[in-house]
């Protein structure tokens, strides 16, 4: 008698669980998966955005410490409003503004350096500041580079426009640049990173053609 009901018990304990059971635990398991999968993409993208933009407003730094290098050794600024030749920049209508034109001796070097701010093909809705410098004989010396970006991650600023030419008309008095860009920045919610600077060249009156860097190489 006492072996029956053992036997009994031990058919009754090695039941395991039932089918039901099973498929709870499962899909109870499928879903504490994937939602730890998720937060683990959401935490991966948060990364990798925020890393984008310190990495963009650490080019865009960069970027501003050297055109304050080239605009502070310039002789001849460039009105940013003007730049209209397709050859040369292409910122025409709401684009003006975009592009920028120094003949500059920085570094001891006299050479023609333009920047721009152009729309990225590289990450849709975003843009680009990119710059590409010449010599002023570079129809004779065939000396000029070809465009090297310079920052990414750049968004569009329809009220204010990247470049900023103050002062007279004519191109000997401007001698005031101001420079302005924006940055996608994860941590600031909506509210993009400004980065802007008001630069000063040098103050030259005379002994230099405002022609000095026209016309441009073509792009390449």
């Amino acid at each position: 008698m006492l072996s029956l009901m053992t036997r009994k018990r031990d058919r009754r304990d090695d039941g395991g669980f039932t089918l039901t059971e099973t498929l709870v635990a499962m899909i109870v398991f499928a879903i504490a998966i994937a939602m730890v999968t998720t937060a683990l993409i959401k935490v991966q993208k948060y990364t990798a955005d925020v890393q984008g933009s310190a990495d963009a407003n650490f080019q865009l730094r960069q970027s501003i410490a050297v055109i304050d290098r080239q605009v502070r050794s310039g002789n001849v600024l460039y009105s940013p409003a003007n730049e209209t030749s397709p050859s040369s920049c292409t910122a025409s209508g709401t684009s003006a503004g975009t592009c920028m034109r120094v003949y500059t001796q920085a570094n001891g070097s006299q050479r023609c350096v333009q920047w721009q701010v152009l729309a990225d093909p590289a990450h849709a809705g975003t843009q680009m500041l990119r710059s590409r410098s010449w010599s002023p004989d570079w129809q004779t010396d065939n000396t000029y580079t070809s465009w090297h970006t310079d920052a990414r991650n750049l968004i569009g600023t329809p009220s204010s426009a990247p470049f900023t030419l103050q002062g007279a008309v004519n191109a000997y008095s401007q001698r005031y640049l101001v420079v302005r860009f924006e940055a996608k920045d994860p941590r600031r919610g909506s509210k993009p990173a400004v980065i802007t600077d008001a630069l000063a060249g040098r103050n030259t009156n005379y002994g230099y053609d405002s022609g000095l860097c026209s016309p441009a190489p073509p792009a390449s």
